[in-house]
C-alpha cells in the first residue's frame, strides 16, 4: 500500500491541519510602553512560511478562531543558515539527519514533492517559532498562494506528535543519583 506524503490543493480557501503556507504575515511583539491603561505595545510583522498545527477536527468544527502555524525552512536555506553560522558540511549533513531521526525535539522535516507542474524542497519545521492567526486570515492567504500542499496521513499525525513531544517535555531540577 502507497502513501503520499501531499495532496495538491489548488485555489480554494479551505484549510486543515498539516497545510503549508507561503508568505503569511506575522505579529512578533517587541515591547510594551506605559501604564497598564496607556499602553502601547510595539509589533513588528514578519512574512514567514509555515505549516498549519491546529487540530484538523477543532478547524473542521469551527472549535477555534485562530489557528497555530510553525514556521518552515527548506532544506536548502537551512543549509545556507548553517553555513552561514560557520558550520561545515560534515556537520551540516550531521544535524540534518538528526532532525530526520528525531534526535532533535525541536525540529522536524518532512518530505519533498516533485512533479512535472509543482516542486517542493524538503522543509524543516521549527516548532520554537510558533505563530497565531485568524482563520479568516489564513484561508485568504491560502487562496492567495493557488497551488499549495497539505500533508497526508499519517505524516500529518507523526508531525503533531512531534510537535506535542516538544510542549511536554520536563527538566527535573535534580537527577535520581544511586
Amino acid at each position: 500500500m502507497e502513501y503520499p506524503w501531499y495532496e495538491v490543493i489548488d485555489t480554494v480557501n479551505d484549510i486543515t491541519q498539516g497545510d503549508i503556507i507561503k508568505e503569511c504575515p506575522v505579529a512578533i511583539l517587541s515591547d510594551y510602553i506605559g501604564e497598564e491603561e496607556n499602553q502601547i505595545i510595539k509589533a513588528e510583522v514578519s512574512i514567514i512560511n509555515g505549516i498549519i498545527l491546529t487540530q484538523a477536527c477543532d478547524i473542521a468544527n469551527k472549535n477555534v478562531e485562530n489557528i497555530i502555524l510553525c514556521a518552515i525552512t527548506s532544506k536548502g536555506d537551512f543549509e545556507e543558515q548553517q553555513r552561514k553560522l560557520g558550520l561545515g558540511e560534515g556537520k551540516i549533513k550531521s544535524r540534518i539527519e538528526s532532525i530526520r531521526k528525531g534526535q532533535q525535539n525541536a525540529y522536524h522535516i518532512i518530505n519533498n514533492y516533485i512533479t512535472d507542474d509543482f516542486s517542493q524542497d524538503y522543509y524543516i519545521i521549527n516548532f520554537k517559532d510558533i505563530f497565531s492567526i485568524p482563520i479568516d486570515l489564513a484561508q485568504k492567504i491560502a487562496l492567495k498562494n493557488g497551488k499549495r500542499l497539505r500533508l497526508c496521513p499519517p505524516y500529518r499525525e507523526h508531525l503533531s506528535q512531534a510537535f506535542a513531544r516538544y510542549f511536554m517535555r520536563v527538566g527535573l531540577p535534580i537527577n535520581i543519583t544511586f
